[in-house]
């Protein structure tokens, strides 16, 4: 079972920001996408999430593979961005936008209502039950029961919105989930209590796509497997001594290729 991207080319403008990207994310696991700024992270994020302002190139190379975006069994390629999340994949956004008018609590049980009806994944829960467990939740990520009475996002600091990000990831339970830079702007405090958010998901039996420039978060969500995108291309793949090496060195290594 994984989230599947084979053979992925993107351009914007005509010009390439992804070339030829393959990538598995493992239910159960921790991925983690680490590159210097620009390098195409988060293009590869919103490309996987079904982004129409990022084109799909067509490779005139016929030893590739024809691109493919897969959730476990069934190809997502040819859905829009609301159709894949309802396959289970799930986006937290780098720069969190507000939503005048929509509250937190009516936003998260009208999208669980949803995820419930199309997947046995997460069990049917009533209005009481649902907002018992979103109170449970929040109080875990350190939200205060007044902003899920608040519009999504507005007014709120940088910190509360990734917190907001997780909550509703784990809400939803998704069965893959992107987190791009989630970790930027957040206290050690902050930091702790979203990598808990991460490996309660990953617990039960999420996919995580962690993108991020910093190791700082993975001291408290462990990754399974690491890889390094460059200029748009995925150089390098491996375990714990990546990170150490990144910590040490930088991407100087892969950008002088």
């Amino acid at each position: 079972m994984s989230l599947l991207i084979q053979n992925l080319s993107v351009e914007i403008a005509g010009k390439t920001l992804l070339k030829n990207i393959n990538l598995e994310i493992n239910a159960g696991q921790i991925h983690v996408l680490m590159g210097p700024n620009g390098s195409g992270k988060s293009t590869l994020a919103q490309a996987i999430m079904g982004n129409q302002n990022f084109k799909i190139q067509n490779s005139n190379d016929k030893s590739n593979l024809k691109f493919k975006i897969q959730i476990d069994d069934k190809n997502i390629t040819t859905l829009a961005t609301d159709g894949r999340a309802r396959e289970g994949l799930f986006l937290a956004f780098q720069n969190p936008v507000a939503i005048p008018g929509v509250s937190v609590a009516n936003l998260l049980r009208i999208a669980s209502k949803v995820n419930q009806l199309k997947s046995s994944h997460n069990p049917a829960l009533s209005v009481w039950d649902f907002n018992e467990r979103l109170v449970a939740t929040a109080e875990k990520l350190g939200i205060r029961q007044e902003l899920l009475k608040r519009s999504l996002n507005e007014d709120f600091s940088g910190g509360e919105k990734k917190k907001l990000e997780m909550l509703q990831a784990l809400i939803l339970q998704p069965k893959y989930a992107i987190f791009d830079e989630i970790d930027t702007g957040l206290d050690v405090d902050a930091l702790r209590i979203v990598a808990d958010g991460i490996n309660l998901l990953k617990k039960s039996g999420t996919g995580i796509l962690i993108i991020t420039h910093y190791q700082r978060i993975l001291k408290y969500a462990l990754p399974d497997r690491i890889s390094v995108l460059v200029n748009g291309r995925i150089v390098a793949t491996g375990r714990n001594e990546l990170v150490e090496e990144i910590e040490k060195e930088g991407y100087k290594r892969w950008q002088t290729k």
